[in-house]
């Protein structure tokens, strides 16, 4: 990419609308784009997905192979009104964000109802894709799976699982079409090991002080892991990952 510009200014318009998106989910969803930042996501999603333009302090600091968009030089005082860092690397992009996928044909989903901390939503999606899920369906009032903190959560998963936002309706229709068991992770459960995920399963992780909602416990069958005494109950992400490796292993539909 060769440099199109330099940008001194902390109140150029760009910046303004930069910091925005990084900031503003509404503005995110309208725009459509989202602010990556740091060397390595960058160069992990922007290979995959074409920048509509990158900041840095230096080109060389630019990945290989990157390829769409303009390339901006920056100094300090931008990078650091931009960057959500406290010591920013000197490195981010605006990237489009996925399109939503309808989840079609899809036997193992989770489904996010309420998550409404980044960081496990963020840690939620990133094992979903690591464990062989299919894709994830966000409920309600969920985090913007594009929020910054999620994004780093999730090492680029957001970018590469498919995923939609639907209502509890749709999920219904989903689970119907697609032939799914629907689960909940309840602390009333059974063992992950002892449900039946013949024809595909659907897997509900809920917010993480309310625990499972009605809609959730009407729909699904409760799905719990056994602890000590000595804990209450586990993290909704730690708990996830588990659920979501059992299950799948249990499975006899895989994802190709």
């Amino acid at each position: 990419m060769e440099i199109s510009r330099h940008i001194t200014s902390v109140n150029h318009p760009l910046v303004k609308h930069l910091v925005k998106l990084r900031q503003n989910s509404s503005y995110r969803q309208e725009q459509q784009s989202v602010v990556i930042e740091g060397i390595k996501p960058v160069a992990e999603i922007c290979l995959q997905h074409s920048p509509k333009l990158i900041l840095a302090y230096d080109n060389h600091l630019l990945p290989n192979g990157i390829r769409g968009g303009e390339l901006i030089l920056v100094n300090e005082a931008v990078m650091s009104k931009v960057s959500g860092m406290v010591s920013p690397e000197g490195l981010l992009a605006e990237v489009p964000i996925p399109q939503e996928n309808s989840l079609d044909k899809m036997h193992f989903i989770v489904a996010l109802d309420s998550v409404s901390d980044p960081g496990n939503m963020g840690t939620i999606l990133r094992s979903a894709l690591a464990l062989g899920w299919q894709g994830a369906f966000i409920l309600g009032n969920s985090c913007d799976p594009f929020n910054e903190k999620v994004i780093r959560a999730t090492r680029g998963a957001c970018f590469r699982l498919p995923f939609r936002h639907g209502s509890w309706e749709e999920l219904e229709a989903l689970i119907k079409k697609n032939c799914l068991s629907p689960f909940v992770a309840d602390l009333e459960g059974v063992p992950p090991e002892r449900i039946s995920v013949a024809q595909g399963v659907l897997l509900v992780l809920s917010n993480e002080a309310k625990g499972p909602s009605q809609r959730a416990l009407e729909l699904c069958s409760k799905v719990t892991i056994p602890i000590s005494a000595d804990m209450e109950s586990l993290n909704v992400a730690s708990a996830g990952a588990i659920l979501m490796y059992v299950i799948k292993n249990r499975g006899k539909i895989y994802s190709t």
